[in-house]
């Protein structure tokens, strides 16, 4: 090992160095912060988890309300109720981001937080699937995969693939057994995506052996799940299961009756399998150690899940214990979210620097020109020309978060595909993305720098990572604030 244990658990296992809290010393205090972690209050939601329930609730509840009301309503009226309930549910969304921000930034538990970010790009969802998503996806998050990061694999393959926002991003809702009662009374077939990346992206990985066959007999044991639209919870609907017994990879799922038993047994097999073994063990020390991880690693790490029965934190302890896994550090660039939460953590951001800025007066919205900057800001663009009466207060976005991380090319909970973000060097080290970080790291500064000297911000924020060279720049800074931004956007802090 080249560095500290500290430097290395803080950089290349957690969100970075925050001066108020003490970075582990050993494995077991990395280990520790997993169930810490659960044991913490999370800040998003906002309001917490009942609350984000019931605003969901609240939002079906309009919604049925609005179809009533627009039967008999003209035009310019449904406008604005269908763009008053879309600005609602946007804040929420929109607050939701900030909080999510406020909690990785603000948890001293930076493992369970990198656990937390890796597995719900593993099993992504996306914010701006449907109106509904955007009050979901944080649910799913919080509900779904916080809980189950520490626990057996196959249980938290269960809880994200089941859960409603996976169910409506990969269209489960729209997928009935063609022989069904539902199907062949509404004429409706089979959707095989949840089928597709259950096998390719949540287990088995691509090229592991299984055939088309098998995706799609996968996705007809999968029917019958789908989502009661008046709580937004998965469900299983017999009457849009598809009868008859299946056959995935060898084994026989149904028969005489097909029900929930059927999926839940598929699932726990789907996650049994070598396959899905080794591609998760791999895809793990892909995401922490280099883009292509030790292979002694990994094999340390697959003999762990085979011989625990899928237990992640005993995954991720043969990974922390294996000493090739503290070597040649700065081989992965921090990806956006990550490089910004890391530099929040080094300069000390408090709760009021990560708040949103709260309700703007109500403007028109004009055709916007960049979508995914709109989305980012909660406000939905509604078309050029409409009357005022559209105008709605919409909620501020701090450039430092929210809208940083969209314009540096991750928006939060807003992955490009099912893949999720890309998680290679090459990906986020390159010219614009950096451009765009360098921009960041002057913004901050200039915001948070505060009267910082710029030589201690450097061994606060990287401590004996930062090289010789950097520690030069920096200590001839003509300025504080450059200084300052300088340590931001060396090489050493965006890698780890």
């Amino acid at each position: 090992m080249s560095l500290a244990f500290s430097t290395m658990a803080a950089l290349r296992f957690g969100t970075g160095f925050r001066p108020q809290q003490v970075p582990p010393a050993s494995v077991e205090e990395l280990l520790s912060q997993l169930p810490a972690g659960r044991g913490e209050t999370l800040l998003f939601p906002h309001g917490g988890l009942g609350a984000a329930r019931q605003r969901i609730v609240e939002a079906a509840d309009k919604q049925d309300a609005l179809k009533q009301a627009n039967k008999t309503a003209d035009e310019a009226t449904k406008r604005v109720n269908r763009k008053r309930l879309m600005v609602e549910i946007n804040t929420h969304l929109g607050e939701d981001e900030h909080a999510r921000f406020m909690q990785a930034v603000l948890s001293p538990n930076g493992f369970n937080e990198r656990l937390a970010t890796f597995w719900l790009n593993h099993f992504s969802v996306s914010s701006v699937k449907a109106q509904f998503m955007r009050l979901l996806v944080p649910v799913y998050e919080a509900e779904a995969i916080r809980p189950n990061i520490g626990g057996r694999f196959a249980d938290l393959v269960k809880a994200a693939v089941l859960h409603p926002a996976m169910l409506i991003y990969l269209d489960q809702v729209k997928s009935f057994g063609p022989n069904s009662p539902q199907g062949l009374k509404r004429k409706l077939g089979l959707n095989e995506n949840l089928g597709r990346e259950l096998l390719e992206l949540h287990t088995l990985g691509a090229g592991s052996g299984y055939s088309q066959a098998d995706v799609r007999n996968a996705a007809f044991v999968l029917t019958g799940m789908t989502v009661d639209r008046r709580s937004y919870r998965a469900r299983y609907a017999v009457k849009i299961a598809e009868p008859g017994a299946r056959d995935v990879l060898g084994r026989t799922y149904g028969g005489r009756g097909r029900g929930l038993p059927d999926v839940l047994a598929l699932i726990e097999d789907l996650a049994a399998a070598p396959a899905t073994r080794d591609h998760v063990c791999r895809k793990i020390a892909g995401h922490f150690l280099a883009d292509t991880p030790p292979p002694e690693v990994v094999r340390a790490m697959t003999s762990a899940w085979e011989d625990e029965d899928g237990d992640l934190t005993a995954v991720y302890a043969a990974m922390l214990r294996h000493p090739k896994s503290w070597d040649d550090e700065g081989q992965k660039a921090k990806p956006p979210f990550d490089y910004i939460v890391s530099g929040l953590r080094a300069l000390s951001a408090t709760q009021e620097d990560l708040q949103d800025g709260g309700l703007a007066k109500p403007r028109m919205m004009a055709q916007a020109a960049d979508r995914d900057a709109m989305e980012a800001t909660a406000t939905m663009p509604a078309a050029a020309g409409k009357s005022a009466e559209l105008a709605m207060p919409t909620l501020r976005v701090n450039p430092l978060t929210v809208q940083a991380s969209a314009r540096l090319g991750q928006p939060l909970w807003r992955p490009p595909s099912p893949a999720g973000f890309e998680d290679n060097f090459s990906t986020w080290i390159a010219g614009g993305p950096l451009a765009d970080r360098i921009a960041w790291a002057r913004l901050a500064a200039a915001r948070l720098g505060g009267d910082r000297d710029p030589r201690d911000f450097l061994q606060a924020a990287l401590r004996d990572a930062a090289r010789q060279d950097t520690i030069d720049i920096v200590s001839r800074a003509p300025s504080r604030q450059m200084g300052l931004s300088l340590v931001l956007a060396s090489p050493e802090f965006n890698r780890r």
